[in-house]
């Protein structure tokens, strides 16, 4: 039992980033157990107030063999919104896990009712607080988790009025085998999840009915979602899963002052950091259809001077579960940390993942499903006796940060510098007639096809000075792109009183991308055709349209954006309310250059450049024990994106652009217990002026695909939230969420066409959208889990999820006649059953320590074990109906088998 609560203590503080001072073993506890109130429970459940008498859930599964309630799920969100994070969960951590400090820590005395947020400010500093090792659950003489992150928060330390998951290392690790970042969110309520394409790497999830574009993403607090549009790109991000001590996902309004208007939500990615001791881990699995992953970390521990290091390296491999998406990722992470006194910390982190995957980049119909079966892929054949895509994706983006934390008596500092440099690219095609997916045999690409239609092309639309030979009708290409993304954050905190905080902060980045295309392959011809006169505003300029292998079409661009951020914020603490406010400022200058379109002096654009705002606060009250009140709302005025700025494709300003408007509000309820807990959630959000392209990255041979732009629309998204869990006994644990919303787009709009080559404006449509719901993840969701510890160091977790009320995607392509009033596609409601088994065992011990030195765990997980047919995501149709809709479908029943050793 002694052992026990130390551990609870420990992942405690490790949830909200606590330092422990020096044990001292012989005063490790008291024979008693001192109960805490539940308003001292952390919202992220790690620990919830029973599980301080018994073992926490974020306890690594390891402990199996001697701990029969730690349980740890691999296939279900084992955090939950479900206690009161405010109570121990400073404003930082919502957003990032700042460096420990001791102060942060909980007493180890006896807590009252009134009295829910001990500190060790009340208590003696020498007095030993014993913990646990967060990655291998055994108990070490002192907890170092210094994740030394950018404080980007606006709330107080110790109480705050907003919703925060948090996934933790063990339950990473345990689904990481064969799923990218935003697979890892399955099972929180208002989330939806995808591999999206069925592809490794490729991968999308909502937020509250909100897409990626409006989702904050951040490492260690520093934001890192692209700036031309948003969107998040997750092949960058392969296998770090193995890199990542956590997750923390904040649905609506976010803490962090650094993400300029994110409507649905932030999702931040806690990189993990040296632990106080040496440690190494390792792990290897593989899916039933193909792919396998294997990893290796090592922690060196505190070495002389304030040294540590960190180093993790990963590989994952072969098979999809989709035909002909093979994938080679590597990924790597180094963290190098060095104490300076007592109150100063550097951080130098680098990682990286570089990767080649086949893509599966065709929506897919009914009937090509039922005829092929799930697993279908049309973007591929036989070739010269092997497979052969025509959609290949490589990238590669190293991304280096160095971080100070400054921690003072009472001003402290959080600064950061960053730089990424991403380059990489894919396989591409180009066409001038018939694409190449309309040369088909049995389903596949017929490549012998493509190449006879090369050779007898058509040469009426040459020049008549064109050479002899063979045009090219269809060709392959490596479309290339990339950027650099570099900037520096400064933030300070300062205590005026033990209850009033001031903060402040600055963030500027710089932005520069590019993107050209090459010649690869002509497939039998003679040459390709580049109809400069035609398509380039520049015309023919005196370049040579007869292009051969190597040489250089259609694009060569990219855009630099100056971006800056300046917020200010205030909170109030007192013991059983709490306030926050904070103010932000922003504003961006763009440019675009382009030498396809454009030539000498002429190929830089004018200057887009806009002003933003967002104003957001909350407040918490706690009526009495284990009860919580708290509101929140906030107010934004986003900029847009540099590929609304110039959404034409040329050095064109986009008119009548304004800065997209969003108003949102949260009021939530908690009530926790010695053996549960149980939150409600309303919300709402207003989004007015969104900009939206339509199939911004499709290629230029996808059959029906015509690009869009689209401004002015707006939207209205409200539901409610309810999650619930308990404990009935020391070996078991059950949970259930549900989640009802209603998000509907509220007025008519018009439509930029644009050309699919040139990307010339070529005329307008009206876009008739009043009243119809927002597609792309569901609208109504409720699952339950169930986690059981088994004699013997078994453990066996479940967890089931409906969807329903799922709507396909909005394109306007569908909606251009005034009396189409049809909701989109409802796509079909579905239940998913999943279950992990898992055995964990000790190979030695050290005597000495009194800890496990070596474990194993040996496990397999089973995913839609009920073999359910469904649609994750799909575009909507003309009529509305399955005959005309296009999407994707989820994987059938599948298995991945694994091991892990920790030292």
């Amino acid at each position: 039992m002694k052992r026990h609560v130390l551990m609870g203590i420990a992942i405690l503080m490790s949830a909200v980033g606590v330092q422990a001072v020096d044990v001292r073993s012989g005063n490790a506890a008291q024979s008693e157990i001192p109960v805490l109130t539940p308003d001292a429970v952390s919202t992220s459940d790690l620990v919830s107030s029973s599980d301080l008498v018994s073992t926490p859930d974020a306890v690594s599964s390891s402990d199996f063999v001697s701990t029969p309630d730690a349980v740890s799920s691999s296939d279900f969100v084992t955090t939950t919104d479900l206690a009161p994070s405010s109570d121990l969960v400073s404003s930082s951590d919502l957003v990032s896990a700042t460096v420990s400090t001791p102060d942060a820590i909980p007493s180890s005395d006896p807590i009252s009712s009134s009295d829910p947020a001990t500190t060790s400010e009340q208590i003696p500093s020498s007095t030993p607080i014993p913990t646990t090792d967060a990655l291998t659950g055994s108990i070490t003489d002192t907890l170092t988790l210094q994740e030394v992150t950018v404080n980007a928060a606006f709330s107080s330390p110790k109480n705050s009025p907003l919703r925060l998951t948090v996934i933790d290392s063990e339950t990473l690790r345990s689904r990481a085998a064969a799923r990218t970042y935003p697979e890892l969110l399955k099972g929180i309520p208002s989330v939806y999840a995808t591999a999206e394409t069925g592809s490794y790497g490729d991968a999308k999830f909502n937020i509250r009915g909100f897409g990626q574009e409006n989702i904050a993403v951040l490492l260690n607090g520093i934001p890192i979602s692209g700036l031309t549009s948003g969107n998040m790109f997750w092949n960058n991000w392969m296998g770090l899963a193995d890199a990542t001590y956590a997750i923390q996902l904040q649905k609506g309004v976010g803490a962090s002052m650094l993400s300029d208007g994110s409507v649905g939500g932030s999702l931040n990615i806690i990189t993990s950091t040296s632990s106080e001791q040496f440690s190494a881990s390792a792990g290897m699995s593989a899916s039933h259809f193909g792919t396998y992953k294997g990893y290796v970390s090592i922690s060196s521990g505190v070495l002389p001077k304030g040294w540590a290091i960190n180093l993790m390296a990963s590989y994952v491999g072969g098979k999809g579960y989709v035909q002909a998406t093979d994938v080679s990722a590597f990924s790597y992470m180094l963290n190098v940390s060095k104490r300076i006194g007592n109150e100063h910390t550097l951080l130098f982190t680098a990682l990286g993942s570089p990767e080649q995957h086949d893509q599966r980049s065709q929506r897919l119909s009914m009937d090509e499903i039922n005829r092929y079966g799930r697993d279908y892929n049309k973007n591929w054949g036989v070739r010269d006796g092997k497979p052969y895509n025509i959609s290949r994706n490589n990238y590669f983006k190293p991304y280096f940060t160095l971080q100070h934390i400054w921690n003072g008596e009472r001003l402290s500092m959080k600064n950061s510098v960053y730089l990424a440099v991403g380059s990489g690219g894919g396989r591409w095609t180009e066409t001038k007639g018939a694409p190449i997916l309309s040369f088909t045999r049995e389903g596949l690409i017929d490549w012998t096809a493509v190449t006879q239609a090369n050779a007898g092309a058509d040469r009426s639309y040459l020049p008549s000075d064109a050479p002899e030979g063979n045009a090219a009708m269809n060709i392959l290409s490596d479309f290339m792109a990339g950027h650099t993304q570099t900037g520096a954050v400064a933030s300070a905190e300062y205590a005026i009183t033990e209850r009033w905080k001031l903060g402040a902060g600055l963030h500027y980045q710089y932005y520069s991308t590019w993107e050209n295309e090459q010649i690869t392959d002509l497939l039998g011809a003679d040459f390709w055709y580049e109809d400069y006169a035609g398509k380039s505003l520049a015309g023919l300029a005196g370049r040579d349209p007869y292009k051969k292998v190597g040489d250089y079409i259609r694009t060569n661009n990219g855009k630099v954006t100056h971006h800056g951020t300046l917020y200010l914020t205030a909170s109030y603490q007192a013991e059983k309310f709490t306030a926050n406010i904070g103010l932000s400022g922003f504003g961006s200058v763009n440019r675009r250059w382009d030498k396809y379109n454009y030539t000498g002096s002429d190929i830089w654009s004018d200057t887009a450049k806009g002003l933003g705002a967002s104003v957001k606060g909350g407040m918490l009250w706690k009526p009495s024990y284990g009860h919580s009140i708290y509101l929140n709302g906030g107010w934004y005025s986003r900029l847009p994106y540099p590929s609304v700025w110039f959404s034409s494709g040329n050095n064109e300003i986009t008119e009548n652009v304004r800065n997209e408007r969003n108003t949102l509000g949260e009021l939530g309820y908690r009530f926790t217990w010695s053996r549960g807990g149980v939150e409600v959630t309303g919300y709402a959000a207003y989004w007015k002026n969104r900009s939206m392209m339509s199939n911004p990255y499709k290629q230029a041979d996808a059959i029906g695909v015509t690009k869009y732009m689209v401004t002015g629309l707006d939207a209205l998204h409200y539901g409610v939230e309810a999650d619930a869990f308990c404990r009935p006994a020391d070996w078991v644990r059950l949970s259930a969420f549900a989640s009802l919303g209603d998000w509907r787009w509220k007025n008519d709009v018009e439509a930029i066409i644009y050309d699919n080559y040139s990307y010339n404006q070529v005329g307008t449509v009206g876009v008739y959208s009043d009243g119809l719901p927002v597609g792309g993840a569901p609208q109504t969701q409720v699952g339950a889990s169930a986690q059981f510890s088994i004699p013997g160091g078994f453990g066996i977790d479940a967890d089931w999820q409906f969807n329903d009320r799922m709507y396909a995607e909005f394109d306007p392509v569908t909606r251009t006649s005034s009396d189409d009033r049809a909701p989109a596609y409802r796509i079909p409601s579905y239940h998913l059953l999943g279950a992990t088994l898992r055995w964990t065992g000790t190979l030695s011990r050290s005597q000495s320590a009194n800890r496990d030195r070596c474990r194993l765990t040996v496990y397999i997980t089973g995913a839609n074990l009920l073999d359910t047919m469904y649609i994750e995501r799909g575009k909507d149709g003309a009529s509305h109906d399955l005959d005309t809709f296009r999407g994707y479908w989820g994987f059938g029943r599948n298995f991945t088998f694994g091991l892990r050793f920790t030292l």
